[in-house]
């Protein structure tokens, strides 16, 4: 009744105890506690009932207010609440009666029949007989746990020869408080974990090792395979043009001036490739093999595009390309110069290559972070496919065979800038835009560089 009379009055503060929406959860509540509950107002209005017939327990309320009957007895008695044995005309039970003020100053009044009291009595006898089961099931248990205790280094030792058969040595027996002559069984067994673990684990590096060094040889033998037939896909072609001219010269086929030229120039362009691509072999079988001595020094890398491009403005001008050099204020970098004109070179001849559509060929570079100069070579054309963009790093990948036959691609370049960029630890990249592709790459810049705001 003090747990019910609490709840009422938490209800009443937070106003969840009157209206038709709160009735089904206090009637609940009430026959949760089975007892009947009405509250009242001062002049006896009912606002909460649990019964049917509330005004019976209206009445009840106030005979309980106005009995004087001495065979009440008093329980509990508080500021709010008093709780008391009554009763009622008519009835011949005995009932526990609480009569309180709630917050707001109505008045509850809760009843319970002793018959409820004699129901609480049932259900506390059979909870001691079930405290009387429950207790002769815990003797049976404690019995059983002594008696496992005892033969429990017995169990201990089966499990761990049967983790140790399938190869699992992380079972350690340990010994008793009271050593005994099976925690003398059990160290030897852990003896013998140790001593397999270690041999097993030593032949598992073993054969690891052996797997390592055929996977490694096989890599290896793959890897000389593909070389051998790349290098000599890319050389057959310009020997046998090679060939073919020098003995059309030597049978005298052509008798004009003219013609014997163009088969020299044929010639001359054929071996120059041959040359290239035997250059840029070593250049990253170097770089590769981690062979390459790099030159770190401070270097105006503007003059050095410059340069660069330059030494291509016949093939600009042969091909109709439109090329210019963006950014035209000095820039000065560390790195191996050697290097970085590799990068630029191959970038721009990878540019003149590709370039279509407005056959523009542009070179810029911006400061993307502080320290970093990122220099773009961007030329007019198709966009890279994406599952050729993942690939173009790769040594003899090209693209599109075709136009690298028609412009002398060995598809060793943009391996070399790959094989340079790691070398000097600097990032590098590709990106498709909207009217071309732009490759790029990073370089620090030289300490005293002071960048100008319109750069």
């Amino acid at each position: 009744m003090k747990t019910l009379f609490s709840i009422l009055s938490e209800k009443c503060e937070a106003g969840e105890l009157y209206g038709n929406e709160y009735l089904p959860g206090n009637i609940a509540l009430f026959e949760q506690f089975n007892v009947a509950v009405v509250v009242t107002g001062a002049d006896g209005q009912s606002y909460i009932t649990s019964s049917v017939d509330s005004d019976l327990l209206i009445n009840q309320l106030n005979y309980s207010l106005l009995s004087n009957d001495a065979n009440n007895e008093l329980i509990k008695t508080t500021e709010n609440y008093k709780i008391f044995k009554q009763k009622f005309p008519e009835f011949e039970d005995t009932f526990l009666v609480l009569i309180g003020v709630l917050p707001d100053g109505n008045i509850v009044f809760i009843k319970a029949t002793a018959s409820a009291l004699e129901q609480t009595a049932s259900i506390t006898n059979k909870f001691f007989l079930m405290m009387v089961f429950i207790g002769s099931i815990i003797s049976v248990i404690v019995g059983r746990y002594f008696i496992a205790k005892l033969t429990k280094p017995l169990f201990e030792l089966i499990n761990i020869t049967k983790r140790i058969s399938n190869f699992d040595f992380e079972a350690t027996y340990h010994p008793q408080k009271m050593y005994n002559e099976m925690d003398d069984l059990g160290e030897h067994v852990n003896e013998m974990s140790t001593t397999l673990k270690r041999a097993i684990e030593q032949l598992r590096l073993a054969n690891d090792n052996l797997k390592h060094d055929l996977e490694l040889k096989e890599e290896t033998e793959n890897m000389r395979k593909e070389f051998v037939s790349n290098v000599s896909h890319e050389l057959k072609t310009p020997i046998a043009l090679i060939q073919g001219y020098a003995e059309g010269l030597q049978e005298g086929i052509m008798d004009d001036e003219v013609s014997r030229q163009i088969y020299l120039d044929i010639i001359i362009d054929e071996a120059n490739k041959m040359n290239r691509l035997v250059r840029e072999m070593l250049i990253l079988n170097q770089l590769e093999a981690g062979q390459m001595n790099m030159d770190m020094v401070d270097f105006n890398v503007t003059e050095m595009i410059d340069s660069v491009i330059d030494s291509n403005r016949i093939n600009f001008e042969a091909q109709n390309i439109s090329y210019e050099f963006i950014n035209k204020q000095d820039c000065y970098v560390h790195a191996d110069e050697f290097l970085v004109e590799q990068v630029v070179t191959n970038f721009i001849s990878n540019a003149i290559h590709y370039v279509q559509n407005e056959n523009i060929v542009t070179v810029r570079y911006d400061f993307v972070k502080k320290g970093k100069v990122r220099i773009i070579v961007f030329n007019s054309g198709n966009n890279i496919g994406k599952k050729d963009i993942k690939h173009i790093w790769d040594k003899f990948y090209k693209a599109d065979k075709a136009r690298s036959r028609e412009y002398g691609g060995s598809g060793i370049g943009l391996s070399v800038v790959k094989a340079t960029m790691d070398l000097l630890h600097e990032k590098f990249g590709v990106e498709n835009i909207p009217d071309g592709v732009e490759f790029w790459f990073e370089l620090s810049l030289a300490k005293d560089t002071k960048i100008k705001e319109n750069s």
